[in-house]
Parts: C-alpha cells; sequence; structure tokens
C-alpha cells in the first residue's frame, strides 16, 4: 500500500494561526452577491450561437428568450472603524504593535508570519474553509512566486483532501492551477456557488498593456478571449468576484509596481500575505517566529556536526569574508608571516590597489602572481574582489585551499555514518531516513563529454566512502541484528534532482525556475514525495533512494519531512543561506503510516558544516537578523496578551496594551532594556537573583512578565554534536524500592467519563450566546454594466449598482435547530433546547440560520471547555491494562546537549535516568536543580512524554515524579509535579491547558484515596 500523509492532529499554533484571521472579521457581514455574468438566448436552433449577443434591433420575442447566466461573488458589509478595532484586538491578543496600514485607502492587507516548516501552507487552507463556514466566502485565490511553490500548495491541496472532507462535512469545492488557455475554469470560478480556489503564478498576470497594438505584449490573463462569456479576459471576469487573495511568500511576489498593480487588478475582498520573512510592514496579525517555532518543537531542532581540517599554510591561501556596502573595502583571511617565521591563517582589509604580498608580511606564497586587487563589488547577493592577475574572488569562497578535497570527502563521509546511525534509530519508529546534499554544480555529480556519461567528482566520493562504511563490521554488524539488509551498491541509494535539457542531460537548474526542464523537475519532486518517505519494499526501487544530490537553485518550495541530514558541497560562492539549507529538512518526520511524529528527540535535522559549530549558529543568527527578526529585544507590546491575576487567581481579562507599555517603559527607564528594546544582562540578572523592581500596580503578573523576558531573551536553539550525550536509564535506580514503590501507585490505568453540572454549562452558554453578535438580515448587492461595442472589442461601460432588500422575501427552510447544534456540540435535546429558550436570541434564528448555528455552537463549546473538566469520573481499569515499565525506556538515540537543554545532576545515585533533558531552562531547569540538592528527595525523574493521563481535551504529560522522606526519616510521601510559572504554581495558560491540569487533580486525586502518601502538585519551584 502506498504511505498516506495523515493530518489528523489539530495544532494548537495553527488553529490560533487560522483564528486570528477569523477573530479579525467577528461582528462583520459577509455575503455572496450575484452579477451577471453574460446574457444569453434560449431555445436557438443552431446550438452554436448559444450565448452569442444578439444584434440590435431587439424584439419583444426575443428579449423573452433571455437568460442570465449568473456569477457569485464574494460580498463584505462592515464599518471600517469596526474592522480596525477587530484589528487592535487581534494584535493586542498575539503581542503585535497595533498598526492600521492602507491598500489603496483600504484597510485590505493582513500579514500572517509563520516559520518555515510550520505548516503555513495548511494554515491558509485550512483558513479557506473556515472563511467559508463562518462567512459564506467561496472566492480564492492563492498567488505563488515561482513553480516549486505553486506544485508544492497544488500538493498539499490533494495530501490534505481526505482531512478536510472530514472536518468540513465534503463541502464542495474545486481547486485549480491556472493555465492561459484554461478558459473552462475561469467560467467555472465565477459561475459556481461552491467553494472556487485558483492558484496562479505571479507571473502569469504582472504584464498588462493597454496602449493601443500593445495588446499581445500583455499576461494572456488580462487579454480578451472570444470563449469566455462576452469576450471578456479572465481578469476581467475574476476581478468581479472579489476573491480573498492569498499570496504565499510575498516578499518574492508583489515586490515590485507591476506585482502590486497585479494583485490591485484582481480586486480582492481582502488580502491575506502568508510568509516567514515578510519584507513590507503590513497589518501583522500573527507571528510565529523561529526561536518560538524551535523552542515549542514545532520543527525539527538543528545540530551542527564540524568538519573542518587544520590549516595547511602551503601555497598563496585567500577567502572573501565580507564586503562593505560601500564597496570601499573587503575582508580577506590569509596566511600572514609572523616574526619568528611562522605562518598565522587570519582576516585582513584590503582596499583598491592593496597588494596581498604586503598584507601577508611579505609570505613568499603571494609574491610570484599579482594579486593586487582592482575592484570590489558589494552588490548584495554577488559580492567579489577582483585582482590583477584576472582572478575573481566570490564572498565565501576560497583560492587554493589545500584541503577543500579533503573536507569534502570527509563531509561527504560524516553525512553517510550520520545517516546509518539516525536510520538504526528511526526503523523501530517506522521512519524513513533522507540525506540532502546541496551541490553548485551538476558537473559534480554527473559529466557528460563526446565518450559518453559518468559520475562527477562527488558522485564518486560517495560511492567510495559508502562501500566502506557498509562494509565495515562496525555497520555491518549493527544492520545484522536487525535483520534489516544494507545494500552494498551505493547507485541503489543515490540519486539527483535536476532539471534536464532536450538531450535528457541533467543540467544546472535556473534560479528563477522559468524554464519547462525547472518545470518537470519540480513537478517530479512533488510526485516523488511519498516514494522517497516509503521504506524499501523490494518491488519499487525509487524506494531504495534515500542520499540525494540537489542543485543548490532549488532553495525555495521544496523540502521533504524525512530529510535528517544536510549536506552543502560547494566550489565557488554559496548562493545557499544557512537559514535556506536547514529550510529543506525542519518539518517533522512522518511514519510509514504517513503520521507526523512529535518527538523532540527523533525531530533533530543535523548540518553537516564545514565551519564551527560557534560560527555556523552565529551566521545563522546574523541571517534571521537580517530578515527583520530581532533576538534579546522586548516591545512595548511584548506583554499585551498576558492574562491579569487578581487575589492570586488568573481572571480572563487580557493586560492589553496600555498595561503592556507601563512595563515596558519602566524597564527602560531603570536601565534595564536599551532604547531598542534590547535585554540587557542586569534584567537577565534580576529575574535570575530574584531582585527584579515592577510597579506596584503589575507586581501580580511578576511570574508572567518574568517568564516572558525570558523565552524573549533566548537564543536560537542550535545543538553542538560535541556537546551531545545520550539518555539511558539507570537500572541500578530503577530496581530501589523507592522507585517500584512509586511505580506502583502512577502505572495505574484509568478510564474516564462525564458528568457534567448540566445547570452550570446552561448558565455558562447563556451568557455567551447573549454577547455574541448580532444577527442581521442578508443584503444582495445587484451590479449591471452596460456592454460598449466598438471596432476594437467589447468592454464595460458605466457600472450600476444597488441594494436589493429581499430580506422580507427570503423564505428558508429552517432545520431543526436542536438538531443542528446536537451534531456539533454534543448535547441532548433537552439540554439545547432549555439553552435556546432561554437565550433571548431566538427571534434571530429566521433572519440567517447558519450565521446562527454557527455563532451559538461556538459560545456553547467555548462554555463545555470552561465546566468539563469539573464533571469528570475516572474508574480504575484491570491493573494488565496499566503501564508497563517499558514506555520508561528512552527511545533509541534519545540524546541531550549539555548546557543546552540537558543536565548532568551531581546525586546520580536517586535520578532515573543519567541526565536530564528538560524543555525550559527558566523553569524546569532550576526545578531539576533543587531536587537534585535536597537530601530528603531519595527518587526523581523526569517523565517521559510516554507517560500520559487521558483527559477529553487530549492527552497530558505531568513533568516530574519523586520520592522524598518525612521529617522522620521514615514516612516516605510520593509525588507527581506539574511545573508551572507564576505564585504557587498559578501559571497562566491555555483553558484547554488549564482543563487538563484540572482533570489531572481528579485522576491523580483517585490514586490518593487509595495511598495516603501520594500526592498531585502544581508547582513553580520545589517546596
Amino acid at each position: 500500500m502506498a504511505l498516506k500523509l495523515q493530518y489528523a492532529d489539530d495544532q494548537q499554533y495553527q488553529l490560533d494561526a487560522v483564528a486570528s484571521v477569523i477573530d479579525l472579521f467577528h461582528g462583520q457581514r459577509f455575503a455572496t452577491t450575484r452579477f451577471t455574468v453574460q446574457e444569453a438566448l434560449t431555445g436557438l436552433e443552431n446550438p452554436a450561437v448559444q450565448g452569442a449577443l444578439v444584434e440590435a434591433p431587439y424584439t419583444a420575442a426575443t428579449f423573452n428568450d433571455m437568460v442570465r447566466q449568473i456569477g457569485y461573488a464574494n460580498s463584505l458589509h462592515c464599518s471600517p472603524g469596526e474592522l480596525e478595532r477587530n484589528l487592535h484586538a487581534v494584535q493586542e491578543m498575539n503581542c503585535l504593535p497595533p498598526s492600521t496600514v492602507l491598500t489603496g485607502n483600504q484597510l485590505r492587507d493582513f500579514s500572517v508570519e509563520m516559520e518555515t516548516g510550520t505548516g503555513k501552507t495548511y494554515v491558509y487552507i485550512r483558513t479557506i474553509y473556515e472563511l467559508n463556514k463562518q462567512y459564506g466566502l467561496t472566492k480564492f485565490i492563492i498567488v505563488v512566486p515561482s513553480v516549486a511553490i505553486r506544485e508544492g500548495v497544488r500538493k498539499t491541496f490533494e495530501t490534505t483532501e481526505e482531512h478536510f472532507r472530514r472536518l468540513y462535512d465534503g463541502v464542495p469545492h474545486d481547486v485549480f492551477v491556472y493555465e492561459g488557455n484554461d478558459v473552462a475554469h475561469i467560467t467555472d470560478f465565477a459561475t459556481s456557488s461552491s467553494i472556487q480556489v485558483m492558484i496562479i503564478n505571479i507571473g502569469a498576470f504582472n504584464k498588462s498593456f493597454t496602449a493601443k497594438g500593445e495588446e499581445d505584449k500583455s499576461n494572456i490573463f488580462h487579454r480578451r478571449n472570444e470563449k469566455l462569456p462576452n469576450g471578456r479576459s479572465p481578469q476581467q471576469l475574476v476581478s468581479e468576484c472579489n476573491p480573498v487573495v492569498i499570496i504565499d511568500e510575498p516578499q518574492s511576489v508583489d515586490n515590485t509596481a507591476k506585482a502590486k498593480k497585479a494583485i490591485a487588478s484582481l480586486n480582492p475582498l481582502f488580502v491575506l500575505r502568508y510568509s516567514a520573512t515578510h519584507k513590507e510592514p503590513y497589518n501583522r496579525i500573527y507571528e510565529l517566529g523561529p526561536v518560538q517555532a524551535f523552542q515549542q518543537d514545532l520543527v525539527k531542532g538543528i545540530r551542527v556536526d564540524s568538519v573542518q581540517a587544520d590549516a595547511n599554510l602551503n601555497g598563496a591561501y585567500m577567502r572573501l569574508e565580507s564586503v562593505k556596502p560601500d564597496h570601499s573595502s573587503a575582508r580577506v583571511t590569509i596566511d600572514v608571516k609572523q616574526d619568528d617565521g611562522s605562518q598565522k591563517r587570519k582576516p585582513v582589509t584590503i582596499r583598491l590597489g592593496s597588494d596581498l604580498f604586503e598584507l601577508s608580511h611579505d609570505n613568499s606564497d603571494y609574491a610570484d602572481t599579482s594579486w593586487i586587487v582592482t575592484n570590489i563589488d558589494s552588490t548584495e547577493g554577488n559580492e567579489f574582489v577582483d585582482f590583477q592577475n584576472d582572478e575573481r574572488l566570490y564572498i565565501g569562497a576560497a583560492k587554493n585551499d589545500m584541503d577543500a578535497a579533503l573536507v569534502k570527502r570527509a563531509q561527504i563521509r560524516q553525512t553517510i555514518e550520520d545517516h546509518l546511525e539516525k536510520q538504526l534509530e528511526m526503523l523501530p519508529l517506522g521512519v524513513k531516513v533522507l540525506s540532502l546534499f546541496f551541490i553548485d554544480e551538476v558537473a559534480k555529480y554527473r559529466e557528460y563529454d563526446d565518450e559518453g556519461i559518468r559520475d562527477g567528482e562527488y558522485a564518486r566520493m560517495f560511492d567510495e566512502e559508502y562501500r566502506r562504511l557498509v562494509t565495515s563490521p562496525k555497520w555491518k554488524d549493527r544492520y545484522a541484528r536487525i535483520a534489516h539488509v544494507l545494500p552494498l551498491d551505493p547507485t541503489l541509494v543515490r540519486t539527483g534532482y535536476f532539471s534536464k535539457d532536450k538531450k535528457n542531460r541533467f543540467k544546472n537548474t535556473s534560479r528563477a525556475a522559468s524554464t519547462q526542464a525547472d518545470t518537470d523537475t519540480f513537478e517530479l519532486i512533488m510526485r516523488d514525495k511519498e516514494t522517497l518517505l516509503s521504506l524499501p519494499d523490494g518491488k519499487d526501487p525509487r524506494k531504495q533512494y534515500s542520499f540525494i544530490f540537489s542543485h543548490s537553485a532549488l532553495k525555495e518550495g521544496w523540502d521533504n519531512p524525512n530529510v535528517f541530514q544536510i549536506c552543502t558541497l560547494v566550489e565557488t560562492r554559496d548562493t545557499l543561506t544557512k537559514r535556506q539549507k536547514i529550510g529543506r529538512g525542519l518539518r517533522l518526520c512522518v511514519n510509514q503510516d504517513g503520521q507526523r511524529l512529535h518527538d523532540p528527540q527523533a525531530n533533530v535535522l543535523t548540518v553537516i558544516a564545514n565551519e564551527s559549530y560557534g560560527d555556523f549558529a552565529n551566521g545563522l543568527q546574523r541571517e534571521f537578523t537580517k530578515e527583520g527578526y530581532r533576538f534579546g529585544v522586548l516591545t512595548p507590546e511584548s506583554f499585551s496578551n498576558l492574562t491579569v491575576v487578581r487575589d492570586g487567581k488568573p481572571t480572563e481579562e487580557r493586560f492589553g496594551f496600555d498595561n503592556s507599555r507601563t512595563v515596558y517603559d519602566h524597564l527602560l527607564k531603570e536601565g534595564l532594556i536599551d532604547d531598542k528594546g534590547t535585554i540587557t544582562p542586569d534584567l537577565k540578572r534580576a529575574i535570575t537573583d530574584g531582585t527584579l523592581d515592577l510597579p506596584d500596580e503589575v507586581e501580580p503578573m511578576r511570574e508572567q512578565i518574568e517568564q516572558v523576558i525570558m523565552q524573549r531573551a533566548a537564543k536560537l536553539p542550535v545543538k553542538d554534536k560535541a556537546k551531545e550525550i545520550a539518555v539511558t536509564i539507570r537500572q541500578d535506580v530503577y530496581e530501589t524500592p523507592a522507585f517500584q514503590e512509586l511505580w506502583q501507585r502512577i502505572r495505574q490505568r484509568s478510564r474516564f467519563r462525564l458528568d457534567v453540572d448540566t445547570g452550570k454549562l446552561v448558565e455558562h452558554a447563556l451568557k455567551r450566546i447573549k454577547d455574541m453578535a448580532r444577527i442581521t438580515p442578508v443584503t444582495v448587492r445587484n451590479s449591471r454594466a452596460d456592454l460598449d461595442i466598438d471596432m476594437a472589442g467589447i468592454s464595460t461601460g458605466d457600472v450600476h449598482q444597488s441594494i436589493v432588500n429581499v430580506s422580507r422575501e427570503l423564505q428558508y427552510s429552517l432545520p431543526d435547530p436542536i438538531s443542528e447544534l446536537q451534531d456539533i456540540v454534543g448535547l441532548t435535546r433537552r439540554t439545547l433546547k432549555d439553552i435556546l429558550e432561554r437565550c433571548g436570541r431566538l427571534d434571530e434564528y429566521p433572519i440567517d440560520p447558519a450565521t446562527f448555528i454557527t455563532q451559538v455552537a461556538a459560545a456553547i463549546k467555548d462554555a463545555k471547555t470552561e465546566v468539563l473538566a469539573d464533571g469528570i469520573i475516572y474508574t480504575k481499569l484491570p491493573e494488565e491494562d496499566w503501564y508497563d515499565a517499558d514506555i520508561l525506556q528512552p527511545t533509541d538515540g534519545a540524546k541531550g546537549y549539555l548546557g543546552q537543554n540537558a543536565y548532568l545532576p551531581t546525586h546520580l545515585e536517586k535520578w532515573l535516568y543519567d541526565c536530564v533533558v528538560y524543555d525550559s531552562a527558566t523553569i524546569e531547569l532550576p526545578y531539576a536543580k533543587q531536587l537534585d540538592s535536597y537530601d530528603d528527595v531519595v527518587f526523581c525523574t523526569k517523565l517521559p512524554a510516554t507517560f500520559v493521563v487521558e483527559t477529553p481535551f487530549g492527552p497530558y504529560n505531568p513533568d516530574w515524579a519523586y520520592v522524598r522522606e518525612q521529617d522522620d526519616g521514615t514516612q516516605r510521601v510520593y509525588l507527581v509535579v506539574e511545573t508551572k510559572g507564576g505564585t504557587n504554581g498559578q501559571a497562566v495558560t491555555r483553558p484547554s491547558e488549564r482543563a487538563k491540569i484540572d482533570c489531572a487533580k481528579v485522576y491523580f486525586g483517585e490514586i490518593s484515596k487509595e495511598y495516603q502518601d501520594f500526592e498531585y502538585e502544581v508547582q513553580s519551584e520545589f517546596r
């Protein structure tokens, strides 16, 4: 059976991104309006003239034969002021600065920022379905910058088809990629009342010429077409639909005046812009930055495996490190002669006329050739230095590097080693491991000449190193133990993804990816995605491929969730940034059932780099900074979405912009941040020491404020393979009475049932329904345009619009609201009847039944979340269904990184594992150190992710379990602890997370009835 990607789990951050768009239009009136696409004749004998224009003079009989072909358009009726208020409310919730950026005097464009690999395509597709469900919108256009991204979007629609069919009850929809001559899809886009999604390249409609005689220079999208109704152009027909325009990677789409004009020509109802790197400050409504993505394990962690050679100081070595933007100077690393006659490799500054022989202190290696600087070019993306001897040195490139070939071979060998190690770890999880080599020239993989075809330098290196490794006892024996056969022929496991020329030869891929050969390459990559994810089955040889060589220009639009190793092999200037490299492998991996795995121990991307760990990490951080992400910085809105705490208890009230500004101004006044918001070492030290001074009015918010500051102060979490440590269980501790007695208590499992306080649920629901937006009548807008027909063609004259008030004439076939709600919220008819009769809003139901049902269902769901945990009852399962000790075993290859996410306890004799892998350096690490230091703790462990309590809100994984002696030294207390920030652990979390903890209190409360020495607590520090 072919592997099929699954989309079963709701990811909260993705739901938040969708909700940010939906909430933007809360309380607004959307509608589907109709317009006349074409007036056609019926009853004509010749079918060929159906739909043709009828020449005047018209007769009464002719008019009787007239029928209209109706188009369906999106429509929005709202107050600009209300839309702006909604925008600011969403921005406040997401800790973003309030903004009101207008496009053509309209509040039209909104930006969603999501880090690479976190599923932004999935998010905007789900947003399409949700906009249809909540507001009835049906017309959507997705604009992409390249073939690669276009094919990726098409593929995601295909793989999510079944998932969204289940989520949205099979709502009718059509998705198509715009092709210039495909007029049928354009007509359907305008005339269908179902969801219509068009995917289009910006290059397909960014050329519009209106001058006489230049029409043939414009894109087909802007040209009139006789096959379309009334001979209109695709642009004219599509623009009448007022589509919601979604721009994928806007920094590469509407980055020119022509592109902006092209977007405007679509006449968008509004524009949603999705990217990890926005260049223009449109109204941001959601942000998931790189640090949040890495810290929350939403993407793979990054590990650097550094491959470097000792400097070979023979020959005239040089490497261009940087160029000043004004062309005045550059930094070049050369071998400088020292006073004692030795040489030291170090950077020097060069300018026009600089002589490397002089700068090297007369190193004879630079004497024989004229290494005199004649030109410095700082053009971004093409920086280089020219010398008098006609040599050119690009930034990042090195000349006369005697160790280059050795380093590349070592990189290839290390990639294969890392791959084999990772595949051993992932086989039990059903995950196939892929490794990706980026090369700058196809000839390094495949060579062509008059004598035929042969492997290039890198392919030969790979084959030699692969054979040497898989036949070595180290790997041969380890794979034999699990009965997994490693192919001995390297050509069976490696492949290249490159464009092909007319002779079917591999060729370098163009950066614009605009040729047909490039298009075929991208389609092949997308089409074979599931094949690459499949473990070998002995049938399809393509499933053997696990090492992929790819041209470096494939820098966007393609990635694969099971890429675990990335190695860049370049001889000239590296056109790929570090961020582009890691972006190809950041997605969380999938198993053979197509299910995504969320285990952070398994999801680690290793970059095999020819530079040090520190240089790579710093370089990656510089790239993020250059793209606008500010590390270690607070902004006036950083604290706006915190939950207000009163009397030591969290409320439903948000902290807000004004209070957030108060905290920011206080920190600025005290010199704890600078005028750019940069967090100072003094601020971090004050939090660590517990000496941070805050205004009295925000003192109850201290823990939340400190947590935000420490999160913002975090650096990009790149892991150093040199500090890697394997996690293993300590068998001697496992066998101690202290652990065994604790395990006997917590290994119990229970099933839950709900006995909800119906009265309380009803009261909560009534309050929310009374506060929901008012249901208003549907407004129908009529548009009519006269057609001007002359020798130049057909054009649209004046457009006449009017509002047709048909609300009193609408006769809905009203469904039973109780039955409709029952299917959605799962309550009894009696309870729903009680809610509807008492809500005081039932008279609004006939006005707009669909909107009424949607809003009431949402209100009831919110009420259920609030009261569900109060009515949960756990019943213990038979002992044969309890947890087995196997769940405590670390997964193969489980690792931590000392100083980053791993702690080596001093008192290992009481820890279940030989190191503690923590999620939070501000909460969990200090707690682990406290457990380690207290003498009365006789056993402790961080509970593995496999230990969960089932709740109605999803599985819950508590943090810690430990055993401590009482003061008399005899009685033991067995504890399970959830560590949260806040006073006495009163952390402010999402309602669903709070509900999980409430359920856990009930679950462990049942255990404490049987074992009086057992407790479950939520703590912020050990006590």
